[in-house]
């Protein structure tokens, strides 16, 4: 990494005192910090309002932020304050901070935080993913946990999260184990053959880590429960267990055993819903909500949809519609609180056509049934393209889309349509309208 140090700015009377001299520190100063705090590099730095410090102190100071790896620049200056100094500190930090992650450590997150906050003030959230930085956060973490094992040691290194994500990690040096089986226990209502499937895609060959394995049980096997009416489904233990052999061949891998607390089950309650145009009754037609029987959140959430859908059909193209749910453990059931938030209205402004020829592009127009400065339904254009293959206007149609282009300044939508023609078919076949270009 480049480094640059600035030229120090000396009085000429303190020049003259010589390098000896002890100098009263009135104040410090911190300039050009954006992701550090200013009391962080003065903690880091050492030098603090209230002490006397002398040239060599100052100047090892000023090495020790320049190799902590927090920093491209570092320089520092000082003018006469109140019978003494000012001390100020020019800084140029490093240019990308990372999130920063632990991985199979023996102690949970929060504590190996606390471990290097107390060695380094200028340690947080985020750190650099320098050499300087990650070797200094190794050595401290193996020399507090007393790491020794050669496999075990820590090691800090730039890596992806689940989400792809860029994070400085800290975790053995050993190749972590991958998911190699998954299983269930304690479950009755849905039998393991049904659990394992889905979960299986998504987990086994990844690492095992708890946060992202709880998500896949979140995504995968939740709703499988939710759809039938248990809603508080858990998760309370998994054990996970080293991989046996496979043809006599080690596997460096992991068993993972989920064990599974169904609940009880809910009938859908009540449907509340608030800020709404129109009668609640046409809006649980909408929404095809089937209430006293057990609740299905997969059917609860595809009506949240078809309402939402309902909205956006009137022109409503950023309409929103969210649900809350509670539970009533008295009468076993969850009622649902809908809230709707239309947002502003769009109109059609014009259509567009592309692949048609002279003759076939009027007659498309003289179809679309979308008036200028109408309320635009986005389902409008795909409706519009199929309804022209079901009736056969073209006997030679190939691929057809549809682009609408929002315009949310002035809240207009302009369509374009683009046709193409199928490859070529028997000529004898009598056609009832042109076809478009191929």
């Amino acid at each position: 990494m480049k480094r640059q140090l600035l030229a120090m700015i000396f009085s000429a009377a303190l020049l003259a005192q010589g390098p000896n001299a002890s100098y009263p520190v009135r104040a410090v100063i911190v300039k050009g910090n954006k992701i550090l705090k200013a009391e962080q590099v003065v903690a880091f730095g050492g030098i603090l309002a209230g002490a006397t410090v002398k040239p060599a102190e100052m100047e090892a100071a000023m090495q020790k932020l320049l190799t902590c790896g927090y920093f491209d620049k570092v320089a520092y200056r000082y003018e006469p304050r109140d019978q003494g100094y000012a001390f100020e500190w020019d800084v140029t930090e490093v240019t990308v901070f990372y999130p920063v992650a632990f991985e199979d450590i023996p102690v949970k997150p929060e504590q190996a935080k606390a471990i290097l906050k107390k060695l380094d003030p200028l340690f947080g959230d985020k750190i650099p993913a320098t050499q300087e930085v990650l070797a200094r956060y190794e050595m401290e973490l193996n020399r507090a946990l007393n790491v020794t094992a050669v496999e075990d040691r820590i090691r800090g290194a730039l890596a992806s999260d689940d989400k792809g994500n860029l994070v400085a990690v800290f975790r053995p040096k050993r190749v972590l184990p991958t998911i190699f089986t998954v299983d269930f226990t304690g479950n009755k209502l849905l039998p393991s053959e049904d659990l394992r499937p889905p979960v299986s895609s998504a987990a086994v060959g990844i690492v095992y880590r708890e946060p992202e394995f709880r998500d896949i049980l979140d995504i995968k096997i939740r709703p499988l429960y939710e759809a039938r009416g248990r809603l508080k489904v858990e998760f309370p233990e998994i054990l996970v267990i080293p991989a046996k052999e496979v043809n006599g061949v080690g596997v460096n891998g992991v068993e993972v055993k989920v064990k599974v607390v169904e609940g009880e089950e809910y009938a859908l309650g009540e449907i509340r819903i608030q800020e709404v145009d129109g009668r609640t009754d046409d809006w649980l037609r909408i929404g095809a909500f089937r209430q006293g029987v057990t609740a299905n959140m997969g059917e609860v959430d595809e009506g949240r949809r078809k309402m939402e859908a309902a909205i956006k059909r009137n022109g409503y193209l950023d309409a929103k519609v969210t649900g809350k749910r509670t539970i009533n453990e008295e009468r076993k059931a969850v009622d649902m609180d809908f809230s709707m938030q239309a947002g502003e209205r769009y109109t059609f402004d014009r259509l567009d056509i592309k692949g048609l020829d002279l003759i076939s592009e009027p007659e498309v127009r003289k179809m679309w049934g979308a008036k200028k400065g109408a309320p635009f339904n986005p389902e409008y254009p795909d409706f519009f393209l199929q309804k022209l293959r079901e009736d056969g206007v073209f006997d030679n149609l190939g691929d057809t889309k549809s682009i609408a282009i929002i315009d949310r300044e002035n809240h207009s939508v302009a369509v374009t349509l683009t046709f193409k023609g199928a490859p070529p078919v028997d000529p004898k076949k009598d056609r009832k309208r042109p076809s478009p270009p191929l």
